[in-house]
């Protein structure tokens, strides 16, 4: 998302800033009101994340014109929810999770290009689909961060199977209308907290780890090395995940996977770590 933030704080401003681009999004920032509608005059956002109060005014002189979403920070919430062009208050201090989750909001029910989410995470998808009857209808959320798959739920769901899919699986909705729903991180990122290697580090002797390839001039003959030693990790027992695989090697993954009868790498990455499971809930 394209993303306007608005905060007199240097130190807040920056740090919200570098958090959001952590994130994939755009962020431009403004100190006040004046630079805030300069910004907008000059550009299109998805978002826009102001402090009410700022040195020369509140947010209201520059949200009114706004054609996008609005999301403000106030000490004082009672002040602007009169604003209909506010979709949503946050009240300070604000939980970086918690202005996360509405942002993430403002992106419901985008549409998915599914062929830009990571492989393992395809397939992952594939298989769900192939869990339900013949002409049953899916929906996909995606948040920037976790892609949600989600589909009628019914006496005979085959819950069992979806759930040995990995991921955060859960049935939400009233008696009647009830949905299942299974979450995946989008890049197909394993736990945050399993060992992560270089291709051309030594591996450590763990039950589960992951071999990070973003950014790595790795040629094609260490990457093969790679995968001989996964192979070798697999038929022990042990479990081995490749994260953002060069386009280039990728039918060598896949001739891998299919002469050796076993995935590199696990159906899907992670179920929600704690602090997000509890924001889902």
């Amino acid at each position: 998302m394209r993303v306007l933030l608005v905060d007199d704080e240097p130190g807040i401003r920056e740090g919200l800033a570098a958090l959001l681009r952590r994130r994939g999004h755009d962020v431009r920032t403004a100190g006040d009101c004046d630079a805030a509608a300069a910004a907008l005059a000059d550009g299109e956002f998805d978002a826009v994340v102001s402090d009410w109060r700022l040195p020369d005014g509140t947010a209201a002189r520059f949200v009114a014109a706004c054609t996008c979403p609005v999301i403000a920070v106030s000490g004082h919430p009672e002040e602007v929810e009169a604003f209909a062009s506010v979709r949503e208050v946050l009240t300070k201090p604000v939980a970086p999770t918690r202005l996360l989750e509405a942002l993430a909001a403002c992106q419901s029910h985008a549409p998915v290009d599914v062929c830009e989410l990571a492989r393992d995470v395809r397939h992952v998808l594939a298989a769900a689909a192939d869990c339900l009857p013949s002409g049953s209808a899916t929906a996909l959320d995606d948040d920037g961060t976790f892609v949600t798959w989600s589909t009628e739920y019914r006496g005979d769901a085959p819950l069992a199977r979806l759930e040995r899919l990995g991921g955060d699986l859960r049935v939400v909705g009233p008696e009647g209308n009830r949905r299942i729903e299974l979450r995946l991180c989008r890049d197909g990122r394993p736990d945050p907290g399993m060992p992560r290697v270089r291709p051309d580090d030594a591996w450590p002797d763990v039950p589960e780890l992951a071999v990070d390839c973003r950014g790595s001039a790795i040629s094609r003959e260490r990457f093969a090395a790679c995968l001989r030693l996964a192979g070798e990790r697999l038929a022990a027992g042990r479990r081995v995940h490749f994260l953002d695989i060069p386009p280039a090697f990728a039918s060598l993954a896949s001739d891998w996977e299919a002469a050796h009868g076993v995935p590199m790498r696990d159906p899907v990455g992670p179920r929600l770590p704690a602090v997000l499971a509890d924001l889902w809930s």
